[in-house]
């Protein structure tokens, strides 16, 4: 019980987040960025949209998940939500997958659906640099895949 309350939180912090980023003059947007220095629970929030073919729009969401309730501050939700024609897909199957810094990958797993978004669970943390995430799925006999780096930039000091 506690885990659905978690997790209908957690959907209603990632639509709100999406509305306001959405309605955040771009210069607010670049102010944000060059804050963001790693990839820390202060500085961290992400979200883009991704085209690929035959209309479909990835929207990539990555926050850090609360901590307690099995989560630490280790972890990242990456939430995904894929539109054709402005309205949300909800019967697919998306699988994820991440590679590291360092090199290593995270194997392609199955998202877990809430809604409209799709969710995995990684530890972004344990390596400064950027994470190439993925997600794929197949929809009418077509596979269909994108990714990005979170962060989206990388800061030196």
């Amino acid at each position: 019980m506690k885990y659905l309350l978690l997790m209908g939180l957690l959907v209603s912090f990632a639509a709100c987040s999406l509305q306001q980023h959405a309605q955040t003059p771009k210069s607010e947007k670049a102010a944000h960025n060059s804050i963001a220095k790693s990839m820390d629970h202060e500085h961290s929030f992400f979200v883009t949209r991704k085209g690929v073919r035959d209309g479909y729009v990835f929207i990539f969401h990555v926050m850090p998940a609360p901590e307690g309730e099995g989560f630490s501050r280790e972890n990242y939700h990456l939430m995904v939500s894929v539109e054709k024609d402005g309205q949300a897909i909800t019967d697919l199957t998306l699988y994820a997958d991440v590679k590291h810094p360092d090199g290593t990958i995270q194997k392609k797993a199955p998202m877990m659906q809430m809604g409209a978004w799709y969710m995995a669970l990684y530890n972004l943390s344990h390596e400064m640099g950027q994470h190439w995430l993925t997600v794929s799925f197949e929809h009418q006999g077509k596979s269909y895949s994108s990714g990005v780096y979170y962060p989206e930039r990388v800061y030196h000091e």
